[in-house]
């Protein structure tokens, strides 16, 4: 089956990126044009279902996208025009009106970069004003960036990357010249996408086990599987059922209390997810019985399922309802619902770290824990107050762990917060080693 790709323009950028596409004769590339940004919801909305990926004609309509949660990073990319691409358009203006131009305004590139380009080239000379992109939101801000320092007589031309800048400036009679990415740019555009896209047909088509399991430490009456909880039991194997279809999976009963459903990881998404957290507080609530949910990925059934089980001990850690994913690089994702998800990996930890965490009776996929929760948050420095936050814990089992973890040499002390007029300040601490934390592929 052909690799499918998206193109989303306006139509003078999308007809010069598909003069690239025939390049790619084994994908099926398809042009997408708009006239203005609020048709890409449409366009995506109606299309998406049938498109690997996604290739935007630059970062205005790339970002509209993105922050209105219509693709991801992992699925859209626009092409890379570096400020060598802008002095390209540069050179264009300068052959065409017969002039050197010293005296331009510019949009949308970094400030970097430019400084780069301009000091590489020995560019010195000319006087440049920039305004880098900030939001596809910010288009009259763009324009009258541009048109004041026509006005003042600051610039003689603006270049831009926006085709709707350009639009604007062009009807308020401002000499004005468009970037456009380079063949080359739209090649190695594509290149990315298809890569991209076969990545994601052999993840999609990875075994997916998911596990579901009654813990039997929250029903102590109904330990031994009398009547009524058989009768739990069958109303729980409904549910799954549900779930099983909507996933295309298959569901297998493993002994008392214990469910699996085998599907693939292309049918498990976002959606699959929340029903599944749904399930989890509708059991409590309903049956009175708390579920424990793992995903397990793989390259085998065999590898899938080991996941599974990995994934209902780190369940028992756990303080709130949450789903555990383990994929095949034995990377652990924690969902808690409302998008909020960690991930921490508890293998390679470095022979040093190995030793240290072994006798201090705290598991090496807590320490992963708060290191990953420390890099996510921007938190290097640390109090138990946050951990106990972190790991959804009690303040005193957080103080616990700082205790081991200090004795053991892991974390250190490095400062104190007062924590109001009256009372001891609370103390903080940071990981004294994380460059071989960090090994571990955090």
């Amino acid at each position: 089956m052909k690799i499918k790709i998206g193109v989303i323009g306006p139509a003078d950028s999308v007809k010069q990126i598909m003069a690239v596409a025939k390049e790619f004769p084994n994908t099926e590339i398809t042009p997408f044009t708009y006239n203005y940004l609020e048709e890409i919801h449409a366009i995506i909305q109606e299309n998406d279902f049938r498109m690997d990926q996604w290739f935007f004609s630059g970062i205005l309509n790339y970002s509209y996208a993105i922050e209105k949660k219509l693709v991801t990073n992992l699925n859209a990319l626009y092409p890379n025009m570096s400020g060598s691409t802008f002095f390209g358009t540069l050179l264009e203006a300068q052959l065409e009106n017969n002039q050197v131009y010293k005296r331009i305004s510019m949009d949308t590139i970094t400030n970097e970069e430019v400084e780069k380009i301009v000091s590489y080239y020995r560019l010195e000379e000319i006087n440049y004003f920039n305004r880098p992109f900030q939001s596809y939101a910010d288009q009259e801000e763009r324009v009258e960036f541009h048109k004041e320092l026509f006005e003042q007589g600051k610039i003689d031309i603006a270049i831009t990357f926006i085709w709707e800048t350009y639009n604007e400036l062009k009807r308020n009679g401002i000499p004005v010249f468009r970037v456009t990415p380079s063949y080359l740019s739209i090649e190695q555009t594509f290149r990315i996408l298809v890569e991209r896209a076969k990545t994601s047909r052999y993840k999609n088509a990875q075994l997916a086990v998911i596990g579901c399991q009654v813990n039997m430490d929250t029903s102590i009456e109904d330990i031994h599987y009398s009547f009524r909880m058989k009768h739990k039991e069958i109303e729980l194997r409904r549910t799954l059922l549900f779930i099983s279809e909507k996933v295309h999976g298959s569901l297998l009963q493993i002994g008392d209390g214990l469910f699996l459903i085998f599907t693939t990881r292309g049918e498990i998404g976002p959606l699959s997810e929340e029903e599944l957290l749904s399930v989890i507080h509708d059991v409590k609530e309903q049956e009175n019985m708390e579920l424990l949910i793992t995903i397990g990925y793989g390259e085998t059934v065999s590898q899938a399922e080991q996941h599974v089980r990995k994934g209902f001990h780190h369940q028992k850690v756990q303080h709130l309802p949450s789903i555990i994913i383990i994929d095949e690089d034995e990377r652990i994702t924690v969902k808690h619902g409302n998008d909020a998800s960690v991930s921490y990996k508890t293998i390679e930890l470095g022979e040093s770290w190995r030793n240290k965490i072994k006798h201090t009776g705290v598991s090496p996929g807590v320490v992963h824990r708060i290191f990953s929760y420390s890099k996510q948050y921007n938190h290097r420095e640390f109090t138990a107050q946050d951990l106990s936050r972190w790991l959804k814990g009690t303040d005193r089992n957080a103080r616990r762990i700082i205790t081991l973890l200090e004795k053991a040499n892991i974390i250190e002390q490095c400062g104190e917060i007062q924590s109001g007029i009256r009372g001891r300040p609370r103390r903080v601490f940071c990981f004294k080693e994380d460059k071989e934390l960090n090994k571990g592929g955090n």
